[in-house]
């Protein structure tokens, strides 16, 4: 008998370490890819930002160099103040649709397959890619006759042919970014005011609560951790993500850099200007820059939602 149990033993020991070993493949495997294509870029980057290298020269280090450089560029903190303004138009646009349309979706009495098929038709941008919205909305925002902007606004205006693209590219770049990403964050906004009991609303209306009552009083303290998520998001992706849309309407910046963003400007300096070791520091300075004003937005947020629920 007990030479069984130590032949049951022996097996269940060789199946943990067979099960160990496995496990360890398993996550080894994808925290090694991880090192090797994330971590490792990152580190080598840092130490970069620091030489001269141009992508195909010897390195020497300079030491700050780069970071004095990038900093004491007028084109670097008007490319922040750009990403700044878009990013803006971007956090109220949003914001107001998104909530606009989740309370529609929800609150009103729409029959199941109305709901889905506004669910799909706002989410349709998510799935496109930068280059077919660019595409598709440089056609809207040409300049001349050709426009379909000018086009309409020419019925109202005999002769109107404004360049959109050229002379006020930070709303046309700030209305198709706003547009790109109602539908996701609607989505997320719709999930959570469904979670809000019935009752609360059923309550207000006894007690003769208009609608705007109930929104601010019941529907906005019950997603502000929603509304939260989608502030931060909006402003960590769009202060280093704007460069897609950007970059199809204005490959270069822009007219006196009018369109330039942090993100362009590291592409521009890292691929056609060959200064990569430069656009490496822009682009540490571009992540720092975004994360605290990331992380103090969030604060803010927080300490306003507190008061939601004292």
């Amino acid at each position: 008998m007990e030479q069984v149990l130590s032949r049951g033993e022996r097996k269940g020991k060789k199946a943990n370490v067979s099960k160990i070993i496995f496990a360890s493949i398993f996550c080894l495997l994808p925290f090694a890819i991880y090192l090797l294509f994330c971590v490792y870029p990152i580190i080598k980057s840092v130490f970069d930002s620091f030489t001269n290298w141009r992508g195909y020269t010897t390195r020497k280090w300079i030491g700050f160099a780069n970071y004095e450089k990038v900093l004491t560029d007028p084109v670097f903190w008007k490319a922040v103040g750009n990403d700044f303004i878009i990013t803006a138009v971007k956090e109220v646009v949003i914001i107001i649709l998104t909530v606009l349309f989740a309370v529609s979706l929800t609150r009103f009495r729409l029959k199941k397959h109305e709901v889905i098929t506004y669910k799909f038709i706002f989410y349709i941008p998510n799935m496109l890619s930068t280059v077919i919205i660019g595409s598709l909305w440089g056609f809207v925002f040409m300049s001349g006759d050709s426009g379909l902007l000018n086009a309409f606004l020419s019925l109202f205006s005999k002769g109107f042919a404004a360049d959109w693209i050229t002379d006020y590219p930070l709303i046309c770049i700030g209305f198709v970014a706003s547009w790109c990403g109602v539908g996701l964050f609607m989505l997320t906004m719709i999930s959570s005011i469904n979670q809000i009991p019935l009752e609360l609303y059923e309550a207000a209306d006894i007690d003769g609560a208009s609608s705007w009552q109930q929104l601010l009083h019941i529907t906005m303290p019950a997603v502000w951790l929603e509304v939260t998520f989608m502030v931060v998001s909006i402003l960590y992706q769009s202060l280093g993500g704007n460069f897609g849309i950007v970059n199809v309407f204005t490959p270069t910046g822009g007219v006196d850099n009018n369109a330039m963003v942090m993100g362009l400007y590291v592409y521009l300096y890292g691929t056609s200007r060959g200064r990569v070791a430069f656009s490496y520091a822009a682009a540490l300075i571009m992540l720092v820059i975004s994360a605290s004003v990331s992380l103090s937005v969030k604060g803010v947020m927080n300490k306003i939602g507190r008061r939601f629920y004292e």
